[in-house]
């Protein structure tokens, strides 16, 4: 299921059933060499899985029926099975919903490129994990609020039980990694933050101190990784944001704008209507009685 991997080997996922959580079934033996912004776990159901991981040095790792492997936003890699490919339930979703659990975030910020779990191992773990995977199955693409609920609780779940069968596990980058996997991390780093900060006044200047480079060199790597430019970036998260308030709350048009990094009420209705085809007030009417709503991809690039 490749979603889209541009010329840096950066995948894009596309949360199309569920917000921000991505299930599917899968039989390939080989993908090319990808990395994401986001969590990755693979549950091998039948067949071989042979992965190969581009760190600071290649490793490659080959998993049995049964066995688990999470992958750490940023992390390249492709699989390299030279035979069929076996049955794999792959699930992705986004760090960021879950950054905000702080008994999760030792976790989620020493996470190490990959975490390898064999059956053979780890049997009452693995037999966890797998049933938490099926009942995700299961209850995917439900429309039931609660149900989707569910499916994210089952999430947290399966990070707490990883989390705790790896606790001392930290995530290390030498300083004589590659210099491409080094530049992901530290995009990946700076996405997370933008994540976490989209109600603040965030320029291009402040985060390209964070990532430690030059406004120059970080607007030129930002979107050479990324596809878009940092601002580009910036306005999608923001106007994403304002997308799920107006869906879930009943917050004013006004602080809906200020808590999603607006500081104009003018502002935010062009930008959102050039994205959305449509006001934030039609968008709220749309979205509650359940119309289709499809905007555009095309953010103008232009500083505020």
């Amino acid at each position: 299921m490749i979603q889209d991997i541009n010329e840096k080997a950066r995948e894009d996922i596309i949360y199309d059933t569920l917000k921000g959580v991505l299930l599917y079934h899968n039989t390939l033996a080989k993908y090319p060499i990808h990395w994401h912004n986001d969590v990755e776990i693979i549950l091998l159901l039948s067949g071989t899985l042979r992965i190969k991981f581009h760190n600071d040095k290649s490793t490659i790792v080959d998993c049995a029926p049964g066995d688990l492997i999470m992958i750490a936003p940023g992390t390249l890699h492709e699989y390299i099975s030279e035979s069929t490919g076996g049955e794999k339930l792959i699930l992705l979703f986004d760090i960021g919903g879950y950054s905000q659990i702080s008994s999760l975030v030792p976790l989620l910020k020493t996470l190490p490129p990959f975490v390898h779990i064999k059956q053979t191992e780890h049997p009452i773990e693995t037999a966890k994990l797998q049933n938490y995977f099926w009942e995700i199955d299961r209850l995917y693409g439900e429309s039931d609020e609660f149900l989707k609920i569910s499916v994210y609780s089952l999430v947290t779940l399966i990070l707490a039980q990883i989390g705790s069968m790896h606790p001392n596990e930290k995530r290390q980058v030498p300083d004589s990694a590659d210099p491409q996997r080094k530049n992901i991390d530290k995009i990946v780093s700076v996405t997370n933050y933008i994540d976490s900060h989209r109600s603040d006044d965030l320029t291009v200047e402040q985060l390209a101190e964070l990532a430690g480079f030059s406004k120059f060199h970080f607007e030129r790597l930002f979107k050479n990784y990324m596809g878009i430019s940092c601002y580009q970036y910036i306005t999608k998260r923001r106007i994403l944001m304002a997308q799920e308030l107006l869906g879930d709350t009943n917050m004013s048009i006004m602080d809906i704008a200020l808590q999603s990094g607006f500081f104009s009420l003018s502002t935010f209705n062009r930008v959102f209507k050039d994205m959305n085809n449509c006001s934030p007030t039609e968008f709220r009417k749309l979205y509650r009685t359940g119309a289709d709503l499809t905007g555009k991809d095309a953010v103008p690039d232009k500083k505020k």
